[in-house]
């Protein structure tokens, strides 16, 4: 009797769930409406036309038309709003939880899984090819993914979205700026980026590690031989980069008299890394002193010549920061490196310094440790892997 009288009103909570327009489709529809996603022409408003739905196993696909006048990224920049409001009411029994509902089950459980299924939060993947295709996914991205090592050659680990498992060939895109507020995955992502070479290509992989935090971030790898320099000063930071400006003026020499166009080419097969962590502290614009001044202008002349040309001689170049300001990250650093990682920033404006102007995704991430923003030709919201330091000095005594 108890289970009827459940069903009875589910099925009725439901059917007036329908009557009140509540579905992800109507809300959609409405919401766009809201946004002031529509145009008026001729005395009539064109909203976005529905197409389609696709219902997959763990998200259902709207598929829109956008009417002339309006472009994706006028969607983009209405997306936390539009999935905000896709929340506003989401604990609504529908006709589909019945239909789920096996009367012959432990119905408390059922009931329980139909009320922590409401409180759950949709969130939405917006993408665009000659259609607005937007996917609402009914749980959360993870907020935790384990380290393992499934990558090969010069790959490593981006993380998760909503669809794939992104991974970051440096043998394509050589160079990369990675930011965030401490605390929120940054330097986790570059011991992810030193353990997978280490594993992978221990022979022919070399670092250079700048650690001007006190050193303490890459402390863990400092007995690796594959370690060449490992600083924490701004002065050692300056002779360990010169020594690489000259051995890259080598490279150069070798590839030009042997007809080369760039390593590959010549089939060497030794990369070296550059990581900066906290490059601000090698900004000479926010430096008083003179001296040290000078110093950090010498620093950034290097760095950024290692990142218009080092490429082609195999040198690769992480910049990393906490503060990214237009002060900080060197504008020929910033456009010569095609990748971008970014984690958790405090404000708008630090997240287009990194992403570009009107990107400000990085500023509305959720204060989720390893939730973070990579941008090349297509942007992708991801969750980082999380390696543990036993991990790591796992892999240090065997190389």
């Amino acid at each position: 009797m108890l289970i009827e009288v459940l069903l009875g009103g589910a099925v009725w909570a439901g059917a007036e769930a329908m009557k009140r327009g509540v579905t992800d489709k109507q809300k959609l529809d409405r919401i766009f409406r809201k946004c002031g996603l529509y145009v008026k022409y001729n005395g009539k408003e064109e909203t976005p036309k529905f197409i389609r739905s696709n219902q997959k196993e763990s998200y259902t696909e709207y598929v829109y038309r956008i009417p002339e006048g309006l472009g994706f990224k006028d969607f983009e920049k209405k997306r936390e709003i539009i999935e905000d409001s896709l929340n506003s009411s989401n604990n609504n029994i529908t006709l589909s939880d019945v239909k789920k509902f096996d009367i012959k089950g432990d119905y408390k459980k059922q009931i329980n899984e139909i009320k922590k299924s409401k409180i759950q939060q949709k969130e939405i993947v917006m993408t665009y090819n000659k259609l607005l295709t937007v996917k609402v996914f009914n749980q959360p991205l993870t907020d935790y993914l384990p380290y393992e090592n499934t990558c090969g050659g010069w790959n490593v680990p981006i993380g998760v979205t909503r669809t794939e498992f992104i991974k970051h060939d440096f043998e394509k895109i050589m160079h990369m700026v990675v930011a965030g507020t401490t605390r929120y995955g940054k330097s986790i992502f570059l011991k992810n980026v030193i353990t997978t070479l280490l594993l992978n290509q221990p022979k022919n992989v070399s670092f250079t590690l700048i650690d001007l935090k006190g050193g303490l971030t890459f402390n863990r790898f400092s007995q690796c031989p594959q370690i060449q320099n490992n600083t924490s000063e701004p002065e050692e930071s300056l002779e360990v980069l010169q020594i690489i400006n000259s051995q890259m003026d080598e490279v150069m020499e070798y590839l030009k008299q042997n007809n080369y166009e760039n390593v590959q080419e010549a089939k060497i097969p030794n990369r070296h890394y550059i990581i900066i962590d906290e490059g601000a502290e090698l900004a000479p614009g926010i430096e008083k002193d003179k001296d040290l001044k000078a110093i950090k202008n010498d620093c950034e002349v290097i760095l950024s010549r290692i990142a218009r040309i080092g490429g082609a001689l195999g040198y690769r170049l992480i910049y990393a920061t906490q503060t990214p300001y237009s002060e900080v990250l060197n504008h020929n650093i910033k456009q010569n490196c095609d990748a971008k990682l970014c984690f958790k920033l405090q404000t708008d404006k630090a997240s287009e310094v990194v992403l570009g102007e009107g990107i400000t995704d990085a500023h509305h991430l959720p204060f989720i440790k390893g939730r973070g923003v990579y941008l090349t030709d297509r942007k992708h919201i991801v969750q980082t892997p999380m390696i543990e330091n036993d991990y790591i000095e796992g892999v240090v005594k065997g190389v």
